[in-house]
């Protein structure tokens, strides 16, 4: 009896020790992307950061793009998957367009926002405006399709989409082509370029393009130009920058410094320049939770059929 009584004791550690073991498992790599039935998701690994990101089809739209964010507080749980936060997104990250043909500028037609999540309706309902025609996947240089589940180092992803104008019902054509280049590193940083391709001749009257949906656990939003903070508002009031002088960050933070989130414009460059009417910020927020630059705003952009633009910006997480 006491020889059975040992030997379901040691079992018992034994399992227990391989249960701790499992428990306590480390990264094999700061990095991983999954490819699962057309859901990509990255999620990063360490003691102090552990997030994943989601890109898959969403809004109206159904745009391949960001479409969930989820945070782990420790290393452990986000090998259980047992996340602390978890945000799905409601809105565009990549913004959309007031745009129409050439033709139609002067035909009275009421603008309407078309791309991103925005629908026939001129917000998130309605019949789509755009639709992803192509998604291409490499990972540390490699192309790779169908499911899988690699460490890696880079990943990059490049999403073509095609947009309508608002003036649809009029010329029936679609407008313009862009092409979205994720380039997703270890540091959880996003590096974003978006090129876009004049497919008639057209106007594009307003373009926000680089923007963020400001989650729930974010307090406040800070206007930067480099390093220095040119002023900051709580995240769920109106606001903007109060100087375009240099600006090109946005930055998000919660009350107790343990989240942020960096938007970085490339101001050098494409359409990072601006074109700005006279008062327009480069930089704004509004009440319901979203921060955005203005790319396009007061001054129009006239494209010629074959004619491309584009931005380069970063989102990084911390």
């Amino acid at each position: 009896m006491r020889q059975l009584l040992s030997t379901i004791t040691l079992l018992i550690f034994v399992l227990f020790a391989r249960c701790q073991k499992a428990d306590e498992v480390k990264p094999q790599a700061p990095m991983t992307v999954k490819n699962y039935e057309g859901h990509i998701h990255v999620g990063y690994f360490s003691k102090e950061e552990n997030m994943q990101i989601s890109f898959y089809p969403c809004g109206v739209n159904q745009l391949f793009g960001i479409a969930k964010v989820c945070y782990y507080s420790t290393l452990n749980d986000h090998y259980q998957d047992r996340a602390s936060g978890s945000y799905n997104s409601n809105t565009d990250w990549i913004g959309p367009y007031h745009v129409c043909s050439a033709a139609s500028v002067q035909s009275g037609i009421v603008r309407k926002f078309t791309g991103g999540w925005h629908g026939g309706n001129g917000d998130g309902t309605g019949s789509p405006t755009a639709s992803t025609t192509e998604v291409n996947m490499a990972v540390d240089g490699e192309n790779i399709s169908g499911n899988f589940e690699r460490n890696c180092n880079q990943a990059d992803l490049i999403v073509s989409n095609l947009v309508q104008g608002y003036d649809f019902s009029l010329t029936n054509k679609t407008l313009l082509k862009e092409i979205v280049h994720y380039s997703i590193k270890t540091n959880r940083q996003i590096d974003v370029q978006v090129t876009i391709e004049a497919l008639e001749d057209l106007v594009i009257q307003r373009y926000y393009g680089f923007q963020s949906q400001n989650f729930a656990l974010f307090d406040s939003v800070k206007y930067l130009a480099g390093q220095h903070v040119i002023n900051g508002d709580l995240i769920n009031v109106n606001n903007s920058c109060r100087s375009n002088d240099g600006v090109n960050t946005i930055l998000l933070t919660d009350n107790e410094k343990q989240h942020q989130l960096k938007l970085i414009l490339n101001i050098e460059e494409g359409l990072g320049i601006g074109m700005l009417g006279e008062g327009i910020p480069r930089a704004f927020s509004a009440s319901y939770r979203k921060s955005y630059f203005n790319l396009v705003n007061g001054i129009d952009l006239s494209l010629k059929k074959g004619e491309k633009v584009f931005w380069k910006g970063t989102w990084f997480w911390d």
